[in-house]
This record gives structure tokens, C-alpha cells and sequence, in this order.
């Protein structure tokens, strides 16, 4: 039989001597924790910055600690790069400084890459197997069976460990755990995740992500400190104002693409990307300080940027190309491969290009320290991202790279209508690489419903608009009671990034009880659905789902207010994705923000000319008010609705709802309120009563049961929650005095009631 040699699995023989890379005092630290952590199972995480060592500090360990003991490594990524990388830093300290009671150790490498091997060939005397997770997943039986199966411990590393939240990561890491468990090993599983950025923008992921990692952070080093040791270079921050003014008036939905997706409305970015006055300023900027800046990674809006921004590099005599995601641009007709790709990502890190633009490419992972300057053309208001931007040219002397790294920010006038990040104050600010920095939560969730209001406000102000229906509302039952706010992780193709994009979904008084019925219920609504290794939904099966939705839990959707098919899709979406529910972000200050009282106060008060515009200006301005961030800085908007509340006062709004507030309000303990009373004014209680009380008859099968019939379902929506002694009798809204019954069972039980009274 003929045989060839390949790259993708063999030996690798351990060489006599010292590891040629010594570790930075930080490593040796993090190696410490580690070894204390070590005595036992764990889950958790090593957090480094940019270009502070994680994969060599995790090598050296698992080299030292696994290999060497002769127990198995399973390393795992989402891109084939991060896998080369991590088989080469192997491969450069395989030293018996490290590996002194082995020769040697078999590695394999698995991924979808033409040159790596696949799953079905994974043999048991495979000492560490690095893959992709896809692969994995793809060929789990195979790990499982030549693998997993015949170990009593494994070390499972999980490189970018941010990513870790995707189904399809907790799906292979589950298989092994549980691998092990079934077979008496439980405690031989230990998991290690390797991040800069532990933490993505909100805390609906942060709890995710401790759902993986359980023991949190393992080891963490700061950026400043990385740099005061010289490991790091110190950042040298400068701005160059283009004068490029974006004057246009941004709709609703413009901000929330730019503040919560990151992303510019196409028609701004396509005018900032052919701008050839702002291209030649970029260009003149780095030409004029080529001997200062040196090797330079440009970070462009999109691929017609990269593309107009190269060309005009080019023409400069500076050499230069650009990487995108594999896409054809149909403006430009340009198509780059992962290949062509990682041809110029070798070529620039090499010195033979002195300038790589790149487009939401080279913000993880890849190794270039060769790097002196960022130029920073597109702004953004991620600090992750921007945290990911800065470290690409953070290599220090201590690390091959240089003293001083010059970040560069191009800043266009945008009149102070985005809070875009600055990356020199984030690089000051205490965790920002950690941690996105959030307003207090109460303003937080103020400002998201205000995006989606806004729109609503400028209804209402365009007189060829007729909005009575939606003016003779109560003012409170417009302003939702929270909002759901999550991620999904959007794989671009093969080898490239996943993009993170966010969605929000608002409830009102009237959708909640609906959407948190149809959120507890995925699990059973998806048993339909047959997902496997997918994290993505094919159209037809969202589209089986949304119907189902829209019939069982949102059959007068017509009439609801905010209802939007989209929602529901994202949050179908999102559950195919993470297999959770994503988490409710409550309005809790909601009642604060309620015109109608301030309406009265004027009416009653008779205040008129300046003694109601002194009010309202010291409303408006007061700083722990609501107003200014509800109605989004519009104070014409505010005042347009305070003129409708009092109109309405006055009767002018016949079908309109007026309430008066209670001049001296009664104090009493919150279970002698309704339900419904509780929900309207906290309704973080309200949601922690129910689900204590479905939690109180829902068995380990999670199956809930009726109180009465005992009658059992898995469905939320097939039940309601009913008092045990009736509030008329004198009961409380107790845990203890509440009972869930089907719908059948409550009707009966009422009529009874009701005939014994």
C-alpha cells in the first residue's frame, strides 16, 4: 500500500533543554493559579489582554501538568487559524524543561481546512487533538467512541472562550463532561477557557458565560500593568478631525443600529468610504509619518473603504493590500478567499506589506506583532471592539515588539449625536477591557425603550399623521414594563469571526404575560424541531415556529401593542442558538416616567406662562430624572405630550382613560395587592412570585401539575395562577397561599366560589 506523509497528525519528539520562550512574571502567576486549581475538577478561565501570552502560558502549563503525566488535552476554537497557532506554540516548546517523563506526544489537527484532518480518523493514542469546534460536533461519535471514551481525565481548552456561549460549544463540552460522568469519571473533567474579553456587552451574557464556566476567573492581568512591565507597548493616542460633518437628522432606527449594533446607517457609511477627501487624509496622515508609524493595520468601515483606501495607498507608492470576509461586493465586484486572506495576512506579517486594511477581520486571534500603529477610520461604540483594535498593535519589547504603539483615530463630526468610545479614555478606565461600561441600569433600559419610542413621539407631531388612537392611551400603558435584550453570534462563513448582533424586544402590560408564557415554553415548542449540531434555523422551520407562536400565545397579535413578528423570530432565533431563554432587563423606575402626574400637578397647581415653563425646564433638567433619556434629548417631544395629557384632563379626549392620583396614598404590605396591582408597580416581585410558584409544582421531568385536577403539562400557557384562600376571604399574595390550576379547573373553582357566596 502507498503512503504519504501529512501535516495534520504525527509526533512530536521533545527536545533536550530549556523551553525557548520563557514566561513573564504574570504567566508564571497565572501557572500558579492554575496549579492551585488543578487539585481539583474545575471550569474556568484565564484572562489576559491582548498580546499578554494566553496560549503560550497555556501550553507550557498543560505541557507540564497533562502531556507530561501522559493525559490527554482536548483544545478547541471556532477558526483554523487560532488551531495552527496553538499546534505551532506546541511544536516551539516540546522541551524537556516542560516534558520530562515523556519522548514525545501525538497531536492531531481537525477542522473543515483542506489541510487538517477530520474526526472519523481520531485514534485513542492521540495525546492532544486540536479542532474546531464544528468538526467536533460534526463527528462527535467519533471523538466519543476512539477517544473520549477510554480516558478517566481530560483537559478541555477552550480558546476564545467569549464565543463559549453558542450551543454548539456547550454541546461538545456537555458530551465529554458527560462522557466521563456516565462512566464514574465525573471528577477527571476539567475545562479551561482562554479570553482577553471574558465578558461580551451586556449581562444577559455575562450570566451565560458563567453558566460555562462555572468557576469563573481562574487568573486575571490587567493591560496597565502589562504595559508598566514593558511586556505591553504604551499606547501613544492621537486624533486627527477630518471635518467631515454627518449633518443629516438620524431616524430611531439609525441610532439603534449605530448605538446597540454598531453598525452605520448604509448611507453614511457608503458617503464616509468614498469620501476621497477623507481617503487622502488618511493616507497623507500615514505618509507624512512613515518613519514615526512604521508597520501599519488600518481597521476601514467596509469593503468599499478597504478597497478605496488601498488604492489610493497604492498610488502613494506605499505598499499595500487589504482582507474582507469572503464576499463579492457588488459595487466594487471584489471577492476575497480565506486563502487570498491568509496569503496577505503571511505576506504583511512577514514586513513585505507595509499597510493591511482589513474589515472586521484581524480583531482576534491572529498573531501580529509586527505591528506599530493602528489607524482606527471607523468609529465604533463597542469598547470590546475597541479594546480588540488597540491590542493589535500593543506588542511591547519584552515580546518582540516596540516601546511606543501609536493608536490613530480619524474623527469625522457627528455633532455629538452617538457616544462613540474614545479609545485613550477606555484605555484609562479601571476593567473596560473586561466589562462594557453601562449607564445605571434604570437609565440603561430608559434609553433602549426610548429608541423604539421615538418613532412613536414623531407620530405624533406630524400633523398628516392622525395618532387619537394611540394620543388616548394612558400615557404609562405606551411606556413597556422591560425589555428582553440579547446577542446572537452571527457566523460570517468558515474562518472568519463570528459578528455579535443585539436585539431588543419591549413589553407592555399587555404583551408580557404572553412573552414570558412563550419564552418559559421553547424548550417544548422546539421538540418539533429537529436543530442537531445546528445553531441556525432553516426559513422554513422560523417561519413553523412563528406560526405556532403567534396561534398558542399571541392569537389577537393584531390588537397587541409593540407586537412584532420580528421579535418573536429573534427569539426564536436566539434559542436555537444558545438553547436559553434570554434574560428580562425590568423598567423598574417605569412609574416615574408617568406625564400624566406632571399633567395634573400644572392643571390642578393652574400654573401657566412662565410659572409652567420654570416647571417643566426643572423636570427637564433635573439630573436623576427619566425625561431627557425617555424622549431621547427631544424636549419638543415632551412638552407635545404634556399638552396632550392636559387636554385630555380638560375632556377634550372623550375616549380617553384620565386618572387622578391619590392626593395622600395609604401605606400596605405588597401581598395584600392583586397580581396584576404588583406587576404594575414592581414588576421584578411580580415575575419572582410566579416563577416561585410554577417552580412549586413543576417535578424534576418538568412537568407542571394542576393543584386540582392534577392534570399535567410542560406548558406554562396551560395554566393560571389562582389564589388558595380567595383575597375576598382575606388571603394574601403569598407563595404560600397561590396555587396554579388549568384554565378548566379556575373556572370551576370560581363558580363555586361565587355560588357559595
Amino acid at each position: 500500500m502507498t503512503t504519504v506523509q501529512v501535516t495534520y497528525a504525527g509526533l512530536i519528539k521533545v527536545t533536550r533543554g530549556e523551553a525557548p520562550k520563557e514566561l513573564y512574571s504574570h504567566q508564571n502567576e497565572a501557572i500558579k493559579a492554575l496549579n492551585e486549581t488543578n487539585k481539583n475538577a474545575f471550569e474556568g478561565l484565564l484572562v489576559l489582554p491582548t498580546g499578554g501570552g494566553k496560549t503560550l502560558t497555556a501550553v507550557h502549563w498543560l505541557l507540564r501538568n497533562f502531556i507530561n503525566n501522559n493525559k490527554k488535552v482536548l483544545w478547541i476554537a471556532h477558526r483554523h487559524e487560532l488551531l495552527d497557532q496553538a499546534l505551532e506554540t506546541l511544536q516551539l516548546s516540546a522541551y524537556s524543561s516542560l516534558l520530562s517523563k515523556v519522548s514525545g506526544f501525538r497531536y492531531r489537527i481537525i477542522s473543515g481546512h483542506s489541510q487538517h484532518d477530520r474526526p472519523v480518523n481520531i485514534e485513542k493514542t492521540d495525546d492532544i487533538i486540536i479542532a474546531s469546534k464544528d468538526s467536533l460536533n460534526s463527528g462527535l461519535d467519533h471523538l466519543l467512541k476512539n477517544w473520549v471514551g477510554h480516558l478517566h481525565e481530560v483537559l478541555l481548552v477552550v480558546d476564545e472562550a467569549h464565543h463559549a456561549t453558542a450551543k454548539t460549544y456547550r454541546k461538545l463540552i456537555n458530551a465529554v463532561k458527560d462522557d466521563l460522568k456516565k462512566r464514574g469519571y465525573e471528577k477527571g473533567f476539567k475545562m479551561l477557557g482562554l479570553t482577553a474579553t471574558p465578558f461580551r456587552t451586556d449581562e444577559s451574557e455575562k450570566s451565560l458565560l458563567k453558566l460555562v464556566f462555572l468557576d469563573d476567573i481562574i487568573f486575571s492581568e490587567h493591560l496597565r500593568k502589562l504595559i508598566a512591565k514593558g511586556i505591553l507597548a504604551e499606547p501613544i493616542f492621537e486624533n486627527l478631525e477630518t471635518k467631515i460633518g454627518i449633518k443629516q437628522k438620524l431616524t430611531a432606527k439609525e441610532i439603534k443600529a449605530i448605538e446597540n449594533f454598531d453598525r452605520l446607517p448604509q448611507d453614511i457609511a457608503k458617503r464616509i468610504a468614498e469620501d476621497s477627501k477623507r481617503n487622502n487624509q488618511i493616507v497623507a496622515h500615514y505618509k507624512n509619518n512613515r518613519e514615526r508609524y512604521k508597520t501599519l493595520l488600518v481597521f476601514a468601515i467596509d469593503v468599499i473603504h478597504a478597497v478605496a483606501l488601498n488604492k489610493v495607498f497604492k498610488e502613494e507608492g506605499i505598499n499595500s493590500d487589504f482582507v474582507v470576509s469572503s464576499v463579492k461586493d457588488l459595487t466594487t465586484g471584489t471577492t476575497v478567499s480565506a486563502k487570498e486572506n491568509s496569503e496577505k495576512i503571511k505576506k504583511f506579517r512577514n514586513g513585505e506589506l507595509e499597510v493591511l486594511i482589513n474589515v472586521e477581520m484581524l480583531t482576534e486571534g491572529t498573531d501580529l506583532p509586527n505591528v506599530q500603529t493602528v489607524f482606527l477610520t471607523r468609529p465604533t461604540t463597542s469598547t470590546i471592539l475597541m479594546t480588540q483594535m488597540i491590542g493589535r498593535a500593543l506588542r511591547g519589547q519584552k515580546a518582540g515588539g516596540t516601546e511606543k504603539a501609536y493608536v490613530v483615530s480619524f474623527i469625522d463630526d457627528w455633532e455629538n449625536k452617538i457616544n462613540w468610545v474614545n479609545p485613550e479614555k477606555l484605555h484609562f478606565e479601571d476593567g473596560a477591557e473586561f466589562i462594557e461600561p453601562i449607564l445605571p441600569s434604570g437609565n440603561r433600559t430608559a434609553r433602549l425603550i426610548s429608541i423604539e419610542m421615538i418613532e412613536e413621539f414623531a407620530r405624533i407631531m406630524d400633523d398628516s399623521i392622525d395618532t387619537t388612537c394611540l394620543e388616548e392611551l394612558e400615557f404609562l400603558k405606551r411606556v413597556p414594563l422591560g425589555i428582553y435584550r440579547f446577542s446572537i453570534l452571527v457566523e460570517l462563513s468558515e474562518g472568519y469571526e463570528p459578528k455579535p448582533t443585539n436585539y431588543d424586544v419591549l413589553l407592555y402590560d399587555d404583551t408580557e404575560e404572553a412573552y414570558d408564557n412563550f419564552v418559559q415554553d421553547l424548550k417544548i415548542l422546539f421538540q418539533s424541531i429537529d436543530l442537531q449540531d445546528r445553531e441556525i434555523l432553516t426559513e422554513k422551520e422560523l417561519q413553523s415556529l412563528l406560526q405556532t407562536a403567534k396561534q398558542i400565545y399571541f392569537p389577537d397579535y393584531q390588537t397587541l401593542l409593540g407586537y412584532r413578528d420580528e421579535d418573536v423570530e429573534n427569539i426564536l432565533r436566539f434559542y436555537a442558538h444558545n438553547q436559553q431563554i434570554p434574560d428580562f432587563l425590568a423598567f423598574s423606575e417605569r412609574r416615574k416616567c408617568d406625564v400624566s402626574i406632571v399633567a395634573r400637578h400644572i392643571y390642578d397647581n393652574s400654573l401657566g406662562g412662565k410659572a409652567k415653563s420654570d416647571y417643566i425646564d426643572s423636570l427637564w433638567n433635573e439630573k436623576k430624572s427619566f425625561w431627557q433619556v425617555l424622549f431621547s434629548d427631544e424636549k419638543l417631544y415632551f412638552r407635545k405630550q404634556l399638552d396632550i395629557e392636559t387636554l385630555k384632563i380638560e375632556g377634550l379626549y372623550p375616549n380617553a382613560v384620565v386618572s387622578r392620583p391619590t392626593v395622600i396614598p395609604d401605606t400596605v404590605p405588597i401581598e395584600k395587592l392583586t397580581l396584576y396591582e404588583i406587576k404594575e408597580r414592581d414588576i421584578l416581585e411580580y415575575r419572582k412570585i410566579k416563577n416561585a410558584v410554577f417552580a412549586k409544582q413543576t417535578d424534576v421531568k418538568g412537568f407542571i401539575s394542576c393543584a386540582i385536577s392534577g392534570v399535567k403539562s410542560q406548558m406554562r400557557k396551560d395554566f393560571q395562577i389562582d389564589h388558595i384562600k380567595p383575597m375576598s376571604e382575606g388571603g394574601l399574595t403569598t407563595i404560600d397561599n397561590l396555587q396554579l390550576l388549568t384554565r378548566k379547573a379556575h373556572v370551576e373553582k370560581t363558580c363555586r366560589e361565587n355560588t357559595r357566596r
